[in-house]
């Protein structure tokens, strides 16, 4: 395993980056400038975003970085736990997933998680998260020219680290920063179990405050009215009561009422805990609180 997911249990203050396909992301906490985005089209001003952002504030062995992918630069998986000796894992994984990525097993870097199980689910999943190994040591290197790498993780990986998740019942969460395709992600133990894009729904971050209408709020409860009937029928899942609203959209409170009405839910908006910036910075706020909890 190359660890992509590894954990810090150190404290501390410092900076989350989050590097996605067109765009780098900075949070720094200590900084009156917390929240920035540099545009990156490719690996190599990726590299050069986050090298010119290090150096100008100042960046030292002492500064502890954490590393965020974003969703289009890693591929995540859900499979059964390959029923091999623990030391076999490593080199047994990368081939259980190779019908469903398209680079060559060899040059990924791979790491997984072992999803949770429960009287009525007691299947060994496990949620596999790959990416280039190329940007991952381009990246390793880039930070650690200048500071000290403290995490390595995925963007959705970061999200289970927002709540206490209900132990009986998962906990919904819409997400979406502009740019990118809908997401609904079902969290339970602290971890996501079930992640879905729900495609159609790109330009919900154009719409103002009253301005998403009926039909579209229709067809997306009719969409994740689908995904909590294969968690219900197909993965054996207790019916989910939470849900958070993450959208990059001025009409999330109409959105969080139609769907509170519809599911029954107990619906949180979020929206002060990034400042009212932008939901692609969410993975980098809760990776640093996860951090400041150690």
């Amino acid at each position: 395993m190359f660890g992509l997911l590894k954990k810090s249990a150190k404290k501390g203050s410092g900076i989350a980056i989050g590097v996605g396909p067109s765009a780098v992301y900075f949070v720094n906490k200590n900084s009156k400038e917390g929240f920035v985005r540099k545009d990156a089209l490719d690996n190599t001003e990726r590299l050069k975003v986050i090298s010119d952002y290090l150096s100008e504030i100042g960046a030292s062995r002492s500064l502890r970085v954490s590393l965020v992918l974003l969703k289009g630069l890693y591929n995540v998986i859900q499979i059964d736990k390959p029923k091999v000796p623990d030391e076999e894992l490593p080199s047994a994984i990368p081939w259980a997933i190779k019908d469903f990525v398209q680079d060559q097993v060899s040059n990924l870097a791979v790491d997984y998680i072992d999803m949770p199980k429960s009287p009525s689910y007691p299947n060994d999943k496990i949620m596999v998260v790959s990416a280039v190994k190329s940007l991952i040591r381009s990246l390793i290197s880039t930070v650690e020219a200048q500071a000290v790498l403290d995490i390595i993780t995925a963007e959705e990986i970061t999200l289970a680290d927002l709540y206490n998740a209900d132990d009986e019942h998962p906990h919904l969460m819409l997400f979406q920063p502009n740019g990118y395709e809908l997401s609904l992600v079902a969290i339970w133990h602290s971890r996501i179990f079930l992640t879905r894009t729900l495609r159609g729904y790109s330009d919900l971050p154009r719409y103002l405050p009253g301005a998403v209408s009926t039909e579209i709020l229709d067809n997306m409860s009719l969409e994740m009215q689908r995904s909590i009937d294969y968690m219900v029928a197909q993965l054996k899942l207790p019916s989910p009561k939470l849900l958070t609203i993450a959208l990059d959209c001025q009409d999330n409170q109409s959105i969080a009422d139609y769907l509170s009405q519809t599911f029954s839910f107990t619906v949180n908006v979020i929206g002060e805990e990034t400042g009212k910036q932008s939901m692609a910075y969410l993975p980098l706020v809760a990776v640093l609180d996860r951090k400041d909890e150690s």
